[in-house]
């Protein structure tokens, strides 16, 4: 598991609600996130910079768009 959180860190998605807290399908499993810099609103770009054993800890990152190498579509 540690292997296949580690792959994510960079990935970039979008928010699907206001909330601080959330899940995510990334290479077929779901995964817990955190929103750690910025205030996610529905539509912003989150990126995943890190991880513990239990969650992916994410930032609102509007920079980044969908033609990102790195975008995952749910």
């Amino acid at each position: 598991m540690d292997y296949q959180m580690q792959k994510t860190v960079g990935k970039c998605f979008r928010a699907k609600s206001d909330q601080y807290l959330g899940s995510i399908r990334i290479y077929g499993s779901w995964y817990d996130y955190k929103v750690t810099e910025g205030t996610p609103e529905v539509g912003s770009m989150l990126e995943v910079t890190n991880y513990s054993p239990r969650e992916l800890f994410v930032r609102v990152n509007n920079y980044l768009f969908e033609s990102d190498v790195n975008f995952i579509v749910e």
